[in-house]
């Protein structure tokens, strides 16, 4: 049995049981765009460590690309972990059915990172961010990231329906994502948001382009939501108009998560903000921006923001941009 073989059994009969078909998708990419185009064709009970270790820093060193394409970069350590992990669950369960006697991957290990490593953006350069989108026709999608902050995958999902025009709430669903190209929501936690006027308007000119779709950010050729990587090509597309060429897409979060805190807003409401399931998690990833009284708060907080801090953040926030 080759590792492509067992990979696709791995997959429907333990992974799909088991997972959302977000996760399961997400799996299954990683697979058949980093592991088996390189190790799929290898019988299983052949994988050896100095395999995997080749395999594992020519991904590292030069992505999906062949060695020879030195122009292309190569992979961060983030998506190492991804691949790498993948790799381990897979060959765990081959050693726990008995088809191989030990993993080949467990090897290798690579650490989790939990702090953030990010560039922000100043305030100058919030602006010539914005001034590119704008003058590209992007404007509307990523005042929105750089107000509040949103993964990209609430981005995607967000439906125009999740707008309060009259009050600017912004309900954010957590578990709802876009799958080939559709709104497919799993349920999950929300949170409320709410934006300044300026944002809110900026939102109904992007609904007035689609008014018929239901979601809030469509591909303006084929009307369906914007897939990861398109959105990725927009940024790209800003930052070089911009001549921001260091900065990454999740930086955008990351921006708005350091400006809440150095504006002095604790890290319980940045946190609420943000999505994350408790404070600690804000509190840690991001300790080198806090003030040093939120650096010795405690590691859990008995009270969540409440509604008046979570709109004097998000004011403080839209204070950022200039319209």
């Amino acid at each position: 049995m080759t590792m492509k073989e067992w990979a696709e059994r791995w997959m429907e009969a333990d992974v799909r049981p088991k997972v959302r078909p977000t996760t399961y998708e997400a799996k299954r990419y990683v697979l058949q765009n980093h592991i088996l185009t390189k190790l799929g064709d290898i019988p299983l009970s052949d994988l050896t460590e100095a395999q995997i270790c080749r395999f594992l820093d020519e991904r590292k060193r030069f992505g999906s690309h062949r060695p020879e394409s030195v122009e292309y970069p190569g992979l961060s350590e983030v998506t190492m972990r991804h691949i790498h992990r993948c790799l381990q669950e897979c060959l765990d369960s081959a050693v726990s059915t008995g088809m191989i006697p030990v993993n080949p991957a467990r090897a290798f290990h690579y650490p989790t990172q939990r702090k953030v490593k990010a560039t922000v953006l100043g305030d100058t350069e919030i602006e010539e961010y914005l001034d590119a989108a704008q003058a590209l026709g992007y404007l509307p999608i990523f005042t929105l990231m750089l107000t509040v902050g949103l993964r990209q995958r609430e981005l995607l999902a967000l439906k125009w329906s999740d707008l309060d025009e009259q009050t600017g709430v912004l309900t954010i669903s957590e578990g709802r994502c876009v799958v080939k190209g559709k709104l497919t929501d799993y349920g999950g936690n929300t949170r409320q948001i709410t934006l300044t006027p300026e944002t809110v308007a900026l939102l109904r000119q992007e609904h007035n382009r689609h008014p018929s779709s239901e979601a809030m950010f469509v591909h303006p050729g084929t009307r369906k939501p914007y897939a990861p990587t398109m959105v990725r090509l927009l940024h790209q597309r800003i930052i070089e108009k911009a001549g921001l060429d260091h900065i990454r897409l999740e930086d955008l979060r990351h921006t708005v998560a350091v400006h809440a805190l150095e504006s002095k807003i604790e890290a319980k409401t940045v946190s609420a903000l943000l999505g994350h399931t408790r404070p600690y998690t804000t509190r840690y990833a991001y300790s080198e921006y806090l003030p040093k009284k939120e650096e010795k708060a405690p590691v859990s907080d008995a009270n969540a923001p409440t509604n008046e801090e979570l709109q004097k953040a998000a004011d403080q926030l839209g204070a950022m941009l200039r319209f």
